[in-house]
């Protein structure tokens, strides 16, 4: 079945990315004005940020998993009732019915942190949505995953040396997975780590897309490169890096987390550390850590070769038609790489975010991040992520966002 879902995932991204030196630009606005309150109640407060069709919403949650999860249901109630009923519908019609993802979840259960079910308990008692549901549908990126891009720069490559960090989430977008984006910020209880930015969709507590205020920031491509070792017997991924963000301090730290697992299929990562000024790569399965600098990276292949303080990979392990056209562009920018020329001549010349980009600026700690159109939604403008407008966040003022004062009753 993860096949299956990577051929739909890569056929929804089909396009002829021959002649990849003919520069496409993506001109449509980058709102980068301060977020607008909506909403406040007790361990909650809801922002947007952007305008029309391509505004997001900035939830941000205090308290313990289950404080937090209650205030996440409350906030977005119809967002995550909706949101979760219909991908789980359509992700199981996919494959074939709500079986593919309950096997997931019996084989991972074991190893789930405690807190993610906390969470999930309280976002389905403050958005009514059933936890069976919930817990489907924190399942479907480990069941179908998604071919995506990466790449993190720093020094020469960039402009004023700063560390940025892509991450191009590619998959079929029929699903709707786009139709509610939201930027969570979690900000938990003392001791129980420290703030980060889960960007990703009403309902979802998992973490495909996200940076911390350390700043550590996490990139993600699935495969099935070692696919005969595959398992779903350990840590769903998208705990792990939401994990990272959550607790590790550093660059060393979240590779050692991810070293030690367990973990469960063939997949590659990027993790940046603002802090250090460098990213490194990951290729993952059940059997394998492989760790890649600048000096190491694989594959090294004429259309994958390597580039100074670079670390990149295009649509999966050795994919030559989305590889040599990223590696192109890197090459073309080398030197001032920053976020307006990633989003303005990287990403529309590659072709590849249809249904998610964020790029991350981890020296100033600040995000440009699209979302594909919703047709449920009935949004106007091109359907890819990368073609569309993007919304600039600096996310040392989000992560400095005060807690709501406590609310009178019947407030």
């Amino acid at each position: 079945m993860r096949k299956t879902i990577f051929v739909l995932a890569l056929l929804s991204v089909a396009c002829a990315v021959a002649g990849a030196q003919n520069i496409v630009r993506n001109d449509s606005p980058i709102y980068d004005q301060p977020p607008q309150l909506v909403k406040e109640i007790e361990n909650g407060r809801l922002e947007t940020v952007g305008e029309g069709d391509d505004a997001i919403k900035i939830l941000h949650l205090w308290g313990t998993p289950y404080e937090m999860g209650v205030a996440h249901g409350k906030l977005l109630k119809e967002e995550v009732s909706t949101s979760v009923r219909s991908l789980v519908q359509l992700m199981a019609l996919e494959m074939g019915g709500t079986k593919m993802l309950d096997e997931v979840y019996k084989a991972t259960k074991p190893f789930w942190p405690p807190h993610y079910m906390e969470e999930l308990k309280g976002l389905a008692e403050g958005s009514g949505a059933t936890l069976p549901m919930l817990v489907r549908s924190s399942m479907i990126g480990e069941a179908g995953e998604w071919h995506c891009s990466l790449y993190g720069a720093w020094g020469d490559a960039t402009k004023n040396g700063h560390l940025m960090q892509l991450r191009c989430l590619d998959y079929v977008v029929n699903a709707e997975i786009q139709r509610y984006p939201v930027i969570i910020v979690y900000h938990p209880n003392e001791g129980n780590g420290h703030a980060f930015a889960n960007i990703g969709w009403a309902g979802v507590v998992g973490c495909v897309s996200g940076i911390s205020e350390v700043p550590l920031a996490i990139s993600e491509i699935g495969d099935d490169y070692d696919k005969e070792n595959d398992s779903f017997e350990g840590v769903p991924f998208m705990f792990t890096l939401r994990d990272i963000l959550q607790f590790d301090n550093s660059l060393d730290e979240a590779i050692a987390r991810m070293k030690k697992g367990p973990r469960t299929t063939s997949l590659m990562f990027a993790i940046g550390d603002g802090k250090l000024g460098q990213a490194r790569s990951l290729q993952t399965s059940r059997t394998l850590c492989n760790v890649f600098d600048p000096d190491n990276l694989e594959p090294n292949v004429p259309t994958h070769p390597r580039l100074k303080n670079v670390v990149y990979h295009g649509m999966s392990w050795d994919v030559p038609a989305f590889d040599k056209p990223l590696h192109d562009m890197l090459k073309r920018n080398y030197g001032k790489i920053d976020g307006e020329v990633t989003v303005r001549e990287i990403l529309p010349t590659v072709r590849t975010g249809n249904l998610q980009v964020v790029v991350y600026d981890l020296t100033d700690k600040v995000i440009w991040t699209a979302n594909a159109q919703s047709l449920a939604n009935k949004e106007k403008g091109p359907l890819d992520a990368y073609k569309r407008a993007y919304v600039k966040l600096d996310m040392n003022k989000v992560f400095a966002t005060p807690k709501p004062k406590a609310q009178e009753p019947g407030k």
